[in-house]
């Protein structure tokens, strides 16, 4: 497979995530603003572009290795440090929930001991991740297909029964744009803490370039499709948990079971890109090997599973994004500067 595309299928992976495979993620931040949903999906596209051209090529200029090269860059030492920690938590909180949802998903679908479930998640993606950046390679190469696949499929089912015949609900709110901003940042900066190490590691930065591009034209294709399917079956799908498997239940009984073991899926590579990036981190902080790191972040890790973080997770997501605004927005600053 050529480089392009194995960065591609890590950039999708990272971002595309459970959220968005469930739909909640374009609800929340597009879709409940109407028509206006699509021109702000179009405005995160060209934010991606412009951010992976920027902070990939920074990357390769300034030879970092982890996402705490670029907030230390771009904060200073002190700011860095309180920002990079900051970050660091909430990338172990994100880990951890994909632990415990993965666990919990098997013990409602198959019926495995939640316990035994979370152990399960965990072995598996340490197993995966124990390979480092091939790893998270391979994964992604053989999961964002299959997420892609699924998308377009109920997305063909929808237009075909529904063509345009829909009445977009129309809000009269002005923050799509702000919304796509954070939304953006927060999505680049994650998917910052996977690719700066695979930079190091990859040599050819316009293949890392174009794969950065090609991912976020994918991306965008993805979103715009879920958007409208959303938008098809509001006000319903605006009311439920999980907008996609709402929408898939009403095309028979497969679609559901298979958007089931994809969003499955993709907490799994959520939770393997988690595991890359902070074993990574904590490689060149605690200076010891990347196995030792990934043993000690499952051995804090598990525990923690068994705790239900999603009013912590809401409330470290605003915080999170802010902070991302802030960091992309001084880094873009001083790469122009550089370039000058």
């Amino acid at each position: 497979m050529r480089d392009e595309f194995k960065i591609a299928a890590v950039f999708i992976g990272t971002i595309i995530g459970a959220g968005l495979a469930s739909g909640q993620e374009i609800l929340q931040f597009f879709s409940r603003f109407g028509y206006k949903s699509f021109w702000g999906i179009l405005f995160c596209f060209v934010l991606y572009i412009v951010l992976s051209l920027l902070f990939m090529n920074l990357a390769y200029i300034k030879h970092f290795r982890s996402y705490n090269d670029l907030v230390c860059y771009c904060l200073g030492d002190r700011l860095g440090f309180i920002a990079d920690w900051m970050i660091t938590i909430f990338i172990f909180f994100s880990n951890t929930i994909m632990i415990s949802g993965g666990g919990a998903m098997l013990n409602e679908y198959l019926g495995i001991n939640k316990a035994y479930g979370i152990i399960i998640m965990a072995s598996i993606a340490f197993l995966v991740a124990l390979f480092s950046t091939n790893g998270v390679i391979a994964i992604n190469s053989f999961i964002v297909p299959l997420s892609t696949s699924i998308v377009l499929i109920l997305g063909a089912f929808v237009f075909v029964e529904n063509r345009f015949n829909i009445i977009i609900p129309y809000f009269n709110n002005k923050i799509v744009y702000g919304s796509a901003i954070l939304y953006a940042c927060f999505n680049f900066m994650t998917a910052v803490g996977v690719l700066y190490p695979m930079a190091s590691e990859v040599k050819n930065k316009q293949s890392f370039l174009k794969g950065c591009v090609l991912g976020s034209i994918v991306l965008t294709l993805l979103g715009i499709i879920i958007n409208y399917n959303i938008l098809v079956y509001y006000p319903a799908s605006f009311n439920s948990e999980v907008p996609n498997l709402y929408i898939a239940k009403k095309y028979g009984p497969l679609l559901p079971l298979y958007l089931t073991i994809i969003i499955w899926l993709e907490m799994f590579t959520t939770e393997v890109g988690c595991l890359y990036s902070l074993s990574r981190r904590m490689q060149l902080f605690l200076n010891k090997s990347y196995f030792i790191c990934l043993i000690l972040i499952l051995i804090v890790s598990i525990p923690f599973s068994f705790i239900g973080f999603s009013n912590l997770i809401k409330l470290f997501y605003p915080p999170f994004g802010f902070i991302s605004l802030i960091i992309l927005l001084v880094g873009s600053i001083k790469y122009i500067i550089l370039r000058k």
